[in-house]
């Protein structure tokens, strides 16, 4: 199922088929031993957010399968969205895991996503969700237009096997998360 929230904004539920998804999700529960909090990495997730170090060793297998899967499918669904891309696009692909809690809520500042020497954000951001249970607050709020704010923001709710797709300059947040666990991957096109 599609959706068309705002202008430039794109969800679709169902993304993966199901044995894709569980190779997904397997691979993501093998990212355990390398989950890192996010502030010690110096990223915008606060509370109890964590994100995986680049270059961590033992994280390598696990986003390699994360890559397979889901890198060719984004790309194509990005395409068939309308995002063009004047060569093949440079891929950024990052996984975040946020955990509720009312004292000291995960959440994320409003950004728009940068990578390494590209002073431009991505052409396409995409947020993956492999995994959500029991959320309480949590929601993705991206700006309506370009160049807004959060002010007057789509905001969407984290569901399991749905894909988030918007142009990569608009600005976006994670809202405080209460309670739940929510993983996400994180899947720009420069």
């Amino acid at each position: 199922m599609t959706e068309n929230p705002a202008d430039g904004v794109y969800v679709r539920r169902g993304f993966l088929p199901p044995a894709e998804l569980l190779r997904m999700l397997s691979a993501v529960d093998r990212l355990a031993p390398a989950w890192a909090p996010s502030q010690e990495m110096r990223l915008l997730g606060r509370g109890h957010t964590s994100q995986v170090r680049s270059g961590d060793v033992l994280a390598q297998g696990p986003l390699d399968e994360i890559r397979q899967v889901l890198a060719p499918a984004v790309l194509r669904w990005a395409q068939t969205c309308g995002f063009r891309f004047p060569a093949p696009p440079i891929l950024q692909l990052f996984p975040v895991r946020m955990l509720g809690d009312a004292a000291e809520p995960a959440y994320q500042e409003p950004h728009t996503d940068s990578y390494g020497t590209h002073a431009a954000p991505p052409i396409c951001s995409n947020v993956f969700y492999p995994k959500v249970q029991g959320l309480t607050g949590g929601e993705l709020a991206v700006a309506s237009a370009p160049g807004g704010d959060l002010s007057e923001a789509v905001e969407l709710t984290p569901r399991t096997n749905t894909l988030v797709s918007f142009p990569g300059e608009r600005v976006h947040a994670v809202r405080r998360l209460l309670a739940g666990e929510r993983i996400s991957i994180v899947i720009n096109l420069y």
